[in-house]
């Protein structure tokens, strides 16, 4: 019995893709009289408008060196693909994977096809010659005069290098560089938010990017305050290790890094009000590290906070 749903459902596997490699219509243009480093065009169409068409890593007797989506008033989306052959003799293109806009139709399958690509040359022909003779161009010097001038050059840089042995210039006592004060973590990220504020992506209609680059400083601030990759993890990766380090207001960091998921990856649109009421968190929880900051040098002893300060 096992056996018999596994095959059924094979079968319906297979009509479905065959069923799909008929929506797709496919031309070559171009594909006559190859020679390698020749471009020719495959041209894909389908009744629906077409979004991606996946090319292979594993093409090697050919190079795909131009995708083109084209979009015409009253045409569905279709592709041009620019191809270059690699290789002379006969061979095989394989089949593309073609994704559709709308997941509603199907995922098709081109047809393989094979071309003849001509050589360029003789097989048997394996020595490169000279069609003609050098030809001098007017005014061409003789060779020794070349000769000379790289002379007259070496002799100029020994004696540029010589002379200027001789006349040392002693060098300019340079000023001591007092090394900038480093910036608190929680005082970089502040700049930072003020930055991003400034910018106002969010009249441009850019929420997406604005709410990117507002998880990003608190993934940053969390990375250099805490030592944990926050830029590499998913928000669940962050709270599984911000609870076994234990940081400030825990709770609150995930909230506000799944609200900012949900807008980057849910399309959900938050209102104004909501972003806002955000940014004013994160401002506020970057301040309360400079409280935190405060305290602790106030907990130092005297002759360690002359040092800190120095």
């Amino acid at each position: 019995m096992r056996r018999i749903l596994t095959l059924i459902m094979l079968l319906l596997g297979l009509g479905g893709l065959l069923l799909a490699d008929v929506n797709i219509v496919q031309s070559l243009e171009n594909d006559n009289d190859l020679s390698v480093g020749d471009r020719f065009y495959f041209h894909l169409r389908a009744e629906y408008p077409l979004n991606r068409v996946v090319v292979p890593d594993t093409l090697t007797n050919f190079k795909v060196i131009k995708v083109e989506r084209i979009t015409e008033a009253g045409l569905p989306a279709h592709f041009k693909l620019t191809i270059v052959p690699l290789l002379p003799g006969y061979h095989s293109f394989p089949s593309l994977q073609v994704q559709p806009v709308d997941s509603g139709n199907p995922i098709a399958y081109t047809d393989r096809f094979r071309l003849n690509i001509v050589p360029v040359r003789a097989e048997s022909d394996t020595t490169l010659v000279d069609i003609k003779a050098p030809l001098k161009y007017p005014w061409q010097s003789p060779g020794w005069l070349y000769i000379l001038a790289v002379v007259l050059l070496l002799v100029l840089v020994f004696l540029f290098f010589w002379l200027g042995r001789k006349k040392s210039v002693p060098e300019p006592i340079k000023p001591v560089e007092v090394p900038e004060p480093k910036l608190p973590n929680w005082k970089k990220s502040l700049q930072k938010l003020l930055d991003l504020q400034a910018r106002d992506l969010l009249s441009k209609d850019m929420v997406i990017q604005h709410h990117y680059e507002l998880s990003w400083i608190l993934r940053e601030f969390i990375m250099h305050e805490y030592r944990i990759a926050a830029l590499e993890m998913t928000t669940f990766e962050i709270r599984v290790a911000i609870n076994r380090v234990g940081i400030l207001k825990s709770d609150e960091v995930i909230r506000f890094l799944a609200f900012c998921d949900m807008a980057k990856f849910a399309k959900h649109k938050p209102s104004l009000e909501e972003t806002k009421a955000m940014e004013d968190w994160l401002k506020s929880y970057l301040l309360a590290f400079e409280v935190i900051e405060a305290q602790k040098l106030l907990n130092r002893p005297p002759g360690e906070t002359d040092a800190a300060n120095r």
